[in-house]
């Protein structure tokens, strides 16, 4: 009998070099994609546990106190009062151990560069007229008797537009990251917020990681039954099926958990622990913030 092995089994085939760098490796972006959210969620469990300053602090008093600034941001005008607001953030990350190149990257490095390059054309006099800065299009150009221009005023609110979106970020953010996902609930069921909007709130969150592992295991059981090139259609094809798929999966396992939650008693209220006391250190904290909005307040009016 012969046991040689065929010499087309031990030549290299050109083909497989292409697999590699197919069109296959938008598969494997999109695993990496749904990895990052458990990765995410552990890189939050993670600065949580510390034992640092904003983990020590009530999580009531903290979620009250990040909201006052948030909401503070929102109604300043005065771009001195805002910068100093852009820093008690980075200077809270700094002081409760977080990474700062990662702080500043999620928070400042996305949704303020959109909102940025968004607003850009709001800052022109085509929307709002003022003092010309520079000219994009010089007048009696184009039939433009004023042409197009930068203005003073439109610049300033472009700034204020980025400046107070990073800062309501860097707050929710640096909130997440120094609390436990269960305290910001408990936090929230002792300030008396319903209890339906709570238990949608941790269902949605615990939900978020049940369909990014059903997806992982789509796209995983994908990658290995895929053998040779794939095409852009057979690409767009199966993400169309995939997320058909997730849809009806989504609406089976709603009920399907719903269900369960009877079964084991689910009511409709929120169980928690019992209240954590204010301390001493949360009572400072509160003194701490209100001299620094004291102080804010009144650069509203010098500015």
């Amino acid at each position: 009998m012969d046991t040689e092995i065929p010499q087309w089994l031990l030549e290299h085939s050109a083909e497989r070099k292409t697999v590699s760098t197919s069109s296959t490796h938008f598969i494997a972006r999109t695993i990496h994609h749904f990895s990052e959210v458990f990765e995410n969620d552990f890189f939050v469990e993670r600065y949580a546990a510390k034992k640092k300053f904003l983990q020590c602090i009530n999580a009531r008093v903290k979620f009250c106190v990040l909201l006052i600034f948030v909401i503070f941001s929102s109604f300043s005008v005065h771009l001195p009062v805002l910068l100093i607001l852009a820093v008690v953030p980075i200077l809270y990350a700094k002081l409760s151990g977080l990474k700062m190149g990662d702080f500043v990257r999620r928070t400042w490095g996305y949704i303020p560069v959109v909102v940025l390059i968004f607003s850009i054309p709001g800052a022109s006099s085509l929307f709002v007229h003022g003092t010309p800065l520079f000219y994009l299009i010089p007048p009696h150009a184009f039939n433009l008797p004023n042409g197009v221009y930068f203005t003073t005023q439109g610049l300033e609110m472009l700034v204020r537009l980025v400046l107070r979106s990073g800062v309501s970020l860097s707050f929710g953010f640096l909130l997440l990251l120094t609390t436990r996902w269960t305290k910001i609930t408990e936090a929230l069921a002792s300030m008396h917020v319903p209890a339906i909007i709570i238990a949608i709130l941790n269902m949605a969150y615990r939900y978020i990681f049940v369909m990014s592992t059903l997806a992982k295991d789509m796209m995983e059981a994908r990658t290995l039954r895929t053998v040779g090139k794939l095409t852009t259609r057979e690409n767009r094809k199966f993400m169309s099926h995939g997320v058909a798929y997730l849809f009806v999966k989504s609406h089976f396992l709603s009920e399907e958990i719903y269900d369960a939650m009877v079964c084991r008693g689910f009511s409709g209220k929120t169980v928690r622990k019992e209240h954590q006391p204010i301390k001493g250190m949360d009572i400072l904290f509160i003194l701490d913030n209100a001299f620094i909005l004291f102080v804010l307040l009144i650069g509203e009016f010098v500015f």
